[in-house]
């Protein structure tokens, strides 16, 4: 038995969600179609089961990555943080704000804001159902018919694609929806894991397993850039990791497919090598038989201080007294100016984000409207456009779900 609906949403995640509470708002009748058995699995781990899910900078442009910046402005100038944290509001969630202005909810639980959406949706009277995996989309400018594995048929006036990228694929998520949008027409760019941890070869990096620093972490990019991130930096068995390198990521992803790039690690953050070879002059005058390794405690961690004097060619149980000057500004360049290779992003099950998607140029800014089927709108994770690491690429979720769903100019 085929289902009739104005407005049918592929994909039940943050921007599906909000396209169907826009959608309805509106008046339209609505149904979101979710492959797995609840809705917003990715919204639920997210933030360590907290959501962060916006920032206080999240439509400002600079922190979005794609190839059209005034595509990604106009998205989200329709819905800018300031009318999302209204929207919410009016569901009933209190947000707090954390470090560099990122927003959870009051409550410290993702399923709140599963919860609230999903409640707005049904109250506006629009349907919901799980365990839809649509395997098939067919129509145009006169409607289309939706159809699932199991049998189910929808048929639309339009459809909203919110089926999103192929990150965390334990999750369900997969290219099924791309596919069918492929099948329509559509072209997409190659695919890579976004905000996800970097490969490295370095014997130091791997015998610092475990030990997360507080570290300014810059790489040089191809265009003469250079890209810079302060905050904690893990250490792993398979390279790097932590706030420092998961938003870097999120550009050094694409350069890393021109080669390997070195990272330029500082781990005592806002100190130049010259403040750095004073401070050990300081530190070394006030304990002049203390060894070398000794002379770093309270100040850097051993399980760090360790292996890279090794690395660095110093010798631990040196007596900082007999150290030179020559010697002492070798280290302060190596405590500031640590060189790290890293070769590659981890797979997509460790990615946050998919980085490509829908040719941004088949889509109208302003509707996100198909330019290829009319009556297609494309959301989220499934254009070619991603954010940094801290809510924005929730921002762009709720955002262009919200344009979308709205329907303007209609």
């Amino acid at each position: 038995m085929k289902q009739e609906f104005e407005t049918v949403i592929i994909g039940g995640g943050a921007a599906g969600l909000m396209a169907a509470v826009s959608a309805a708002q509106r008046g339209d009748s609505v149904v979101v179609l979710e492959a797995n058995v609840q809705l917003g699995r990715k919204i639920l781990v997210s933030g360590n089961g907290r959501c962060n899910l916006t920032n206080i900078d999240g439509d400002n442009v600079s922190h979005f990555h794609g190839s059209n910046p005034r595509f990604i402005g106009s998205v989200l100038e329709q819905l800018p943080v300031n009318e999302t944290l209204a929207l919410f509001d009016d569901l009933g969630v209190v947000t707090k704000q954390e470090k560099r202005g990122r927003l959870f909810p009051q409550s410290d639980q993702a399923r709140s804001i599963v919860d609230v959406l999903e409640d707005r949706v049904v109250q506006l009277g629009g349907q919901i159902a799980t365990q839809a995996r649509i395997e098939q989309l067919d129509g145009g400018d006169g409607g289309y018919e939706v159809r699932s594995g199991d049998g189910r048929l929808w048929r639309g006036d339009r459809v909203i694609m919110a089926s999103g990228g192929i990150s965390v694929p334990k999750l369900g998520a997969d290219d099924s929806g791309l596919q069918l949008v492929e099948k329509l027409g559509h072209s997409r760019t190659s695919l890579y894991p976004g905000l996800v941890a970097l490969n490295s070869d370095n014997p130091q990096v791997h015998r610092m397993q475990g030990l997360k620093v507080w570290a300014q972490v810059s790489a040089p990019l191809s265009s003469g850039r250079v890209v810079v991130d302060t905050d904690d930096l893990l250490f792993a068995k398979y390279g790097v990791s932590g706030f420092t390198i998961l938003n870097l990521s999120a550009v050094l992803v694409d350069e890393l497919r021109r080669g390997p790039v070195e990272l330029s690690v500082n781990v005592l953050p806002g100190h130049s090598v010259e403040e750095v070879s004073a401070l050990l002059k300081t530190r070394w005058e006030r304990n002049p038989r203390r060894s070398l390794e000794l002379s770093f405690a309270g100040l850097l961690s051993t399980k760090l201080t360790r292996p890279l004097l090794e690395g660095g060619g110093f010798e631990r149980e040196s007596v900082v007294q007999r150290i030179s000057k020559a010697q002492r500004w070798q280290l302060s360049q190596l405590l500031t100016d640590w060189r790290i290779m890293v070769t590659g992003p981890r797979p997509f099950e460790y990615a946050e984000v998919t980085i490509g998607g829908v040719h941004n140029g088949e889509i109208d800014a302003q509707t996100l409207e198909s330019y290829i089927t009319p009556g297609l709108y494309l959301t989220g994770e499934m254009i070619d456009v991603h954010g940094d690491l801290g809510g924005f690429n929730f921002q762009w979720a709720w955002s262009s779900g919200w344009v979308a769903g709205r329907r303007l100019g209609s």
